[in-house]
């Protein structure tokens, strides 16, 4: 199943409905989920574990998108993802190369963990979700863990608490979405 663009939002409103309809098992490291009143932009920044991606988002001038009423979701690698993570590039190209990567990242509207799990089980295992950027996730469940993988195989999984703010949702994963050679 491949949710499009325009169809996100929607998709992603009318799965809310979803979870009902599952058996709600999930493997042993659930991933907790916390609520919170603030913008993506300021759950980034007050996330210790997430210091990379907010220095990133800063240097790229992308923290502006994350404070706005539009809704985004964001797959953050942690600082321990992105210190295995090596961008052979220097001056303009580096931060042309961040950006890239960054936007392989956000998938557009608002989703909730309830929600990708009930779209890759509505659609027999896995589901497709492009990204802001030229690519797009894979959603996969192992076990009932979500693995989300890229367009260039790179995998990741849930690694920390699932924050969703005002204007979206946070994932920290363990690993970056993009291979370090497929920067564009």
């Amino acid at each position: 199943m491949k949710i499009t663009p325009m169809l996100s939002a929607f998709t992603a409103a009318t799965l809310v409905l979803l979870p009902a309809c599952s058996d709600g098992e999930t493997g042993e490291d659930v991933p907790v989920v916390e609520n919170s009143s603030a913008t993506l932009a300021t759950l980034v920044g007050d996330a210790s574990e997430l210091s990379t991606m907010s220095d990133l988002l800063s240097d790229a001038g992308l923290q502006g998108l994350f404070d706005g009423s539009v809704p985004y979701t964001l797959f953050a690698p942690t600082d321990d993802a992105f210190a295995q993570f090596d961008l052979p590039l220097e001056g303009d190209d580096l931060r042309a190369a961040r950006v890239a990567v960054i936007r392989e990242h956000i998938v557009p509207g608002y989703l909730t963990l309830e929600d990708i799990t009930a779209a890759a089980e509505a659609a027999g295992g896995a589901v497709e979700m492009p990204t802001m950027g030229s690519g797009a996730l894979t959603f996969t469940l192992d076990e009932g863990d979500v693995v989300i993988s890229s367009a260039d195989g790179v995998e990741a999984h849930v690694d920390g608490t699932v924050m969703t703010g005002t204007n979206g949702s946070l994932f920290p994963v363990d690993a970056v979405l993009k291979s370090a050679d497929a920067s564009d």
